[in-house]
């Protein structure tokens, strides 16, 4: 039917409102895509941050959008590793160059491979790329260190006994914490352990200790000055970068004081070594390694030996002077050889974190489910029954319970939190299933909307049941709820999203971990992660709901339009 005539609808101003109209309606429909497509690539980004606003990711089509993707989730996301490695003290992520613009380390990485296989240096010199340590982001080394640990454990109690910890799920392992600077790391069998993962990594996820570009990036700006032209009038040099500034094994003549504070109090002391002086005094002093570095040695006492002091001074014998680790050339070769493999990564990565989360937290799902079926359960067995007496018997007061069944809907949840946990409280029923169904079992909405529903069923119906012989309950279960299909899929799906939903309130009146929903347990990881796994886990979230409206869509559809034929 038309609201306008053939002849008024051809006009001007008609077809104007018209076009208008639908205008309007593409525009909503954009204004629901966008933020969607925002979403959906935000969950497929590998960084704590992205570029600007996206609706396609694009390290899917851009080659130097991956390369930056995967320098900075191997980097941890931390400049300043990357300045370490790179030797380049003024380097940071959103100035990483591209694949086309050659490096400017001139050393060659034969030169570098070659003094690997010569030198096998211990691991400790070596840190794992791709492992982030502020938790911000998702970390595909670690996710590794937790299969290769449950392989070679074979279980979380195993893991616990091996390694002395005390891990509560398999998605609390992670590995030690490992800095440059800092105390020398502890020798515990959580560490001994990621020391033997690491060794068991290919060398294109590990990047060496690079002390001297540390030193560089780090520690000179903040010591010698602020800027290269301060550190050269200081020194009397004429460096044009902080990067041109040598780092010795022993103390130099440039900066002495500089190099021993940085050796002495800040580098890590497994990448120091006593000179036989320094020996000579600690061993007078009956002192520890460690604490003669910290407290007592003087600059001729030390000698780093870290690799990049290591190869600069294994490649001068071989007649190439400066040489520098060519990281930037090793990380180029690597994302060369497996740049699909972390295109692929980057896809899941962030749906990995939430999986992890829901599956690895064994109650969440076993907790969620009972609390669904339940609730809807009861839903579509009490709301019925109270809904099938207002409109099989007419009773007086029947206008002022709906009326009080509507003034429920009045009043948000978040008013009858309170009463509602203090009332569970006195029955004990707190930590229980029976505080998360029980508040929500009878709903004054559901019960108005299906009384309507039921007084529109044909009451001859009844009265052949009557006639039949039938029971009260059989004429109300093989005759109302039977022809109630629609409404009753409406009334479920509508408990379904709250019970599956809700948070807050199940936070409220179960706070014991051990009855913790899968909402619960995604928004505790949502106050820990960046916005590239909370988009993730709120498309992941939503696919049961769409799941169930998809399975129920044509039930749902006859719910609104059979009341209407009626």
């Amino acid at each position: 039917m038309s609201f306008f005539s053939p002849t008024t609808a051809r006009s001007l101003p008609v077809r104007t409102l018209i076009g208008g109209i639908y205008a309007l309606l593409i525009l909503g429909g954009i204004t629901m895509v966008v933020p969607f497509l925002v979403m959906i690539t935000g969950s497929v980004e590998p960084r704590a941050k992205a570029e600007g606003i996206n609706f396609f990711p694009p390290y899917l089509a851009n080659k130097d959008a991956l390369w930056s993707c995967y320098v900075e989730t191997k980097y941890h996301g931390q400049a300043s590793l990357l300045r370490m490695a790179w030797g380049d003290s003024d380097l940071a992520f959103l100035e990483i160059p591209s694949l086309s613009t050659p490096s400017p380390n001139p050393t060659s990485v034969a030169l570098w491979e070659e003094f690997i296989a010569s030198r096998k240096p211990d691991e400790k010199l070596f840190t794992l790329g791709f492992l982030r340590n502020n938790q911000r982001m998702p970390a595909f080394s670690a996710f590794a260190f937790r299969d290769w640990l449950m392989e070679k454990y074979g279980s979380l109690p195993g893991i616990n006994r091996a390694l002395e910890t005390n891990f509560q799920v398999v998605s609390e392992i992670s590995p030690p914490q490992i800095r440059l600077d800092g105390p020398a790391l502890p020798d515990t069998p959580i560490v001994r352990i990621f020391e033997e993962f690491s060794a068991s990594q290919s060398l294109n996820r590990k990047f060496a200790w690079n002390v001297g570009g540390y030193y560089r990036a780090n520690i000179l700006p903040r010591t010698a000055g602020p800027d290269i032209d301060t550190f050269n009038q200081k020194f009397g040099t004429s460096y044009t970068r902080f990067d041109e500034v040598p780092f010795p094994a022993t103390v130099p003549e440039v900066a002495a004081e500089d190099w021993f504070f940085f050796v002495s109090r800040i580098l890590r002391p497994d990448f120091v070594e006593l000179t036989p002086f320094g020996e000579n005094r600690r061993a007078k002093r009956h002192l520890s390694k460690n604490e003669f570095v910290r407290t007592a040695a003087q600059p001729d006492d030390l000698r780093v030996i870290s690799l990049d002091v290591q190869f600069a001074d294994w490649a001068k014998e071989r007649g190439v002077p400066n040489a520098r680790i060519p990281q930037e050339n090793l990380d180029r070769a690597a994302f060369a050889e497996e740049g699909s493999f972390w295109r692929n990564q980057f896809l899941t990565l962030n749906y990995r974190v939430v999986i992890d989360e829901i599956f690895y937290r064994s109650g969440a799902i076993w907790n969620t489910l009972i609390l669904v079926v339940l609730s809807v359960a009861g839903a579509l067995l009490i709301n019925p029954l109270a809904a099938y007496a207002l409109s099989r018997y007419k009773m007086r007061s029947s206008y002022h319970i709906l009326l009080f069944c509507l003034a429920t809907v009045a009043f948000p949840a978040e008013v009858t939190m309170i009463p509602v946990f203090l009332q569970l409280k006195e029955f004990h029923l707190l930590n229980t299933f029976g505080a998360l169904i029980l508040p929500g079992l009878a709903n004054g909405f559901s019960i108005f909307l299906l009384k309507g529903f039921f007084d529109s069923l044909p009451r001859e119906l009844y009265e052949a049941a009557e006639i039949d012989g039938a029971s009260e309950f059989t004429t109300f279960w093989n005759i109302t709820m039977n022809l109630s299909k629609p409404i009753l899929a409406v009334i479920a799906l509508q408990t379904f999203v709250v019970a599956y939903g809700t948070f807050f309130f199940a936070l409220i009146l179960a706070p014991d971990p051990k009855m913790w929903t899968i909402m619960v347990y995604i928004y505790q990881l949502q106050q820990q992660v960046g916005p590239p796994v909370l988009y993730a886990s709120l498309i992941i979230t939503a696919i049961p709901t769409f799941l169930v409206f998809i399975t129920c869509q044509n039930i749902i559809l006859r719910g609104i339009v059979v009341p209407s034929d009626k």
